[in-house]
């Protein structure tokens, strides 16, 4: 019996939880559904608006020196005097005197080439008075001829009529035959005479130049600056003997101050294709600015570039580029060496839309906001501008693009501007 209710009772119990549990089922509230609420999405916009852009590529290079001059003495000598700026670093001026060489030697020099020049103007001038005699003579003895021959003629018809006698014809003959000798001598004296003064000519030149050349050798005992700018090794003394193949310094040309820098090979390649071949060179002529920074000043300047590097950086793609500073001023203080900042006037984008980069979705669609709800619609990208990009694109002045991201965001989502 204690069996049998040992069995009993827990299906007993297992029967009454079973229906506990069916009539709390049967007998609880049923839930009703609260209506789905749509989600409306903060966003900031920002208003369209068409404008040209013309935006400015900034790169980084350094100040070289366009032209040096090497300074060297133009005669041999030895220095007596050194200008009072040839020091190193010094700011000089065109024709400034900057190193003397002794000019005795070649002050002889000059006088020994006048002198020459004055003995060979002399010798000219007597050639040229006897040349003049004879060729007075010369005219006198042809005038001779001219008369001995008619004397001969008359004597000649005279003894066909036996009128003269032979002795005076063969007189007359005689007479006629030593005048024209005569005049011979006196031609052939001219014409010698002529050919000496073409030689003293000839003479007279070659001392003339020997004199000029002595006179440039005086001239370059004093070595002047060629150009103004900045004196760079100097190492004359004075007392030093000095030959031409000596460098005493190094001129830096203030007036050929140049900016070199590179070019990325994206806006290289952006800016030649906008330049036509036909029309100009690619970029030269083209004005940038240059900024120096010295601790918390900066120095502007203006540069115009003249031409491009000789090779393309193989490793970036990129091209190096030269622009001249203009009136970079002789007693500034910008020198070869100095790093600077410069900023290249890039291609000018007309009739374009400036939008916040965060605009932009998958680099080429934006979301315009059409009764508070979101539209896609297709830009094309054409620059990147400081955080901005330029675009091109079917939008209508004054419409509100989205600036807000988040992964939700797509074409039909509710929005409200904030």
């Amino acid at each position: 019996m204690k069996k049998l209710a040992k069995v009993i009772l827990p299906i007993l119990i297992i029967a009454l939880m079973a229906a506990g549990a069916a009539y709390l089922r049967t007998t609880r509230p049923q839930p009703v559904p609260n209506p789905v609420a749509e989600k409306v999405w903060p966003v900031s916009v920002h208003e369209a608006r068409m404008t040209d852009e013309q935006p400015v590529i900034t790169e980084f290079g350094t100040v070289v020196a366009g032209s040096v001059v090497e300074l060297r003495p133009l005669v041999d000598g030895r220095i007596i005097r050194l200008g009072k700026n040839f020091v190193e670093g010094a700011t000089v001026r065109r024709g400034e005197t900057l190193v003397v060489i002794d000019p005795f030697e070649y002050e002889i020099e000059v006088a020994d080439k006048e002198a020459a020049v004055a003995a060979a103007q002399a010798q000219l001038k007597e050639t040229q008075s006897e040349l003049h005699a004879q060729r007075q003579m010369l005219e006198i003895s042809l005038s001779q001829v001219e008369l001995r021959r008619i004397d001969l003629e008359r004597k000649r018809k005279l003894r066909v009529g036996n009128t003269v006698s032979h002795k005076a014809r063969d007189d007359a003959l005689i007479a006629y035959n030593d005048s024209k000798q005569a005049a011979e001598t006196h031609k052939q004296m001219s014409e010698r005479l002529g050919a000496r003064m073409e030689q003293m000519n000839a003479s007279l030149a070659r001392s003339r130049t020997a004199l000029k050349q002595a006179r440039r050798h005086l001239a370059e005992t004093r070595l002047v600056a060629p150009e103004d700018g900045y004196l760079d090794n100097a190492v004359a003394a004075v007392g030093q003997r000095v030959g031409s193949n000596d460098r005493l310094a190094r001129l830096i040309v203030a007036q050929r101050l140049e900016v070199f820098f590179q070019l990325s090979r994206r806006d290289f390649g952006r800016l030649a294709g906008s330049t036509d071949p036909q029309t100009r060179q690619f970029l030269v002529g083209q004005p940038v600015s240059v900024t120096w920074r010295i601790g918390q000043q900066n120095f502007q300047y203006d540069a115009m570039i003249e031409r491009l590097g000789a090779e393309i950086d193989a490793s970036s793609g990129g091209i190096g580029i030269y622009a001249r500073l203009i009136e970079p001023g002789l007693h500034g203080p910008l020198r070869p060496g100095a790093f600077i900042e410069v900023s290249v006037p890039d291609n000018l984008y007309r009739n374009v839309f400036r939008l916040p980069e965060t605009a932009l979705h998958d680099d080429s669609m934006v979301y315009i906001i059409s009764e508070d709800r979101l539209v896609s619609q297709q830009v094309d990208v054409l620059r990147r501008v400081e955080g901005d990009v330029l675009v091109r694109a079917q939008i209508q002045p004054g419409t509100s693009i989205v600036v807000t991201q988040f992964p939700e965001i797509g074409p039909g989502l509710k929005v409200r501007i904030r």
